[in-house]
């Protein structure tokens, strides 16, 4: 977020490129600078190799992540534009998601540049979703942004169902609590183990509709209590 600050001062075009570079080119800079199990330098767990150590730790290299948000940056400035000439919003979602998942389904079935090590170890669902997150490869990106703009094209569909998208709807209030809901589902979560047996895929889905049934209320009250004091360190959250 800070780096967001000198690099918006360059403007959308330019930090649209250095997004797909950073994107499209970490993995072939990271390869040779590192190969897995071998030792991670501080500088580099930082910025692009995650690393598990006795010491330290770190999940989230800055670089990867970076330019994601370059890209949610830059998705923000032109919803904010409307310029003329421009296709719809909509449009421009389903056609970026739908490219995205094509680029998945061809990185993953070459298997080579893109996967970040993780390579195909068979030809089940699971083994074509078993992606790198940490760092986050090529692959694990195209899939997760494709699948979010498809999404969010079809969420201004439903702009017009207001029982969907409505003031106090389910969509907004954890869209809108979108870190708080993150951090407090942990708890809810560890809570659950005290009293929940662990389980197979259907009790997954059912504590999943539990988590966001309890949390639901929660969020609600924080975003009311964000807006009734909008200056306030609730403002991050």
């Amino acid at each position: 977020m800070m780096l967001m600050v000198p690099l918006q001062r360059l403007g959308a075009r330019v930090v649209f490129f250095l997004a797909a570079l950073i994107l499209a080119g970490s993995e072939l800079l990271l390869t040779a600078l590192w190969q897995p199990g071998g030792e991670v330098p501080l500088w580099l767990a930082l910025t692009f190799a995650p690393v598990f150590g006795e010491t330290y730790t770190v999940l989230y290299p800055a670089l990867p992540w970076l330019a994601i948000m370059m890209l949610g940056w830059v998705f923000g400035e032109r919803l904010m534009s409307q310029q003329p000439g421009l296709w719809p919003l909509e449009r421009l979602l389903m056609v970026s998601g739908l490219s995205a998942l094509v680029l998945f389904v061809l990185i993953r079935s070459i298997d080579g540049y893109g996967n970040l090590f993780m390579h195909l170890g068979g030809n089940t669902v699971v083994h074509w979703l078993h992606i790198s997150k940490y760092p986050p490869s090529l692959a694990y990106t195209v899939l997760e942004l494709g699948l979010m703009a498809i999404i969010f094209a079809l969420l201004i569909r439903l702009e017009s169902v207001k029982t969907v998208i409505s003031h106090n709807g389910p969509i907004l209030v954890f869209g809108q609590t979108a870190l708080f809901f993150y951090l407090a589902h942990f708890g809810v979560l560890a809570a659950q183990r005290l009293v929940l047996e662990r389980g197979g895929l259907e009790q997954t889905y059912w504590i999943t509709l539990l988590v966001l049934i309890i949390l639901y209320p929660i969020c609600r009250i924080y975003r009311s209590l964000k807006w009734r004091y909008p200056q306030s360190l609730l403002r991050f959250l």
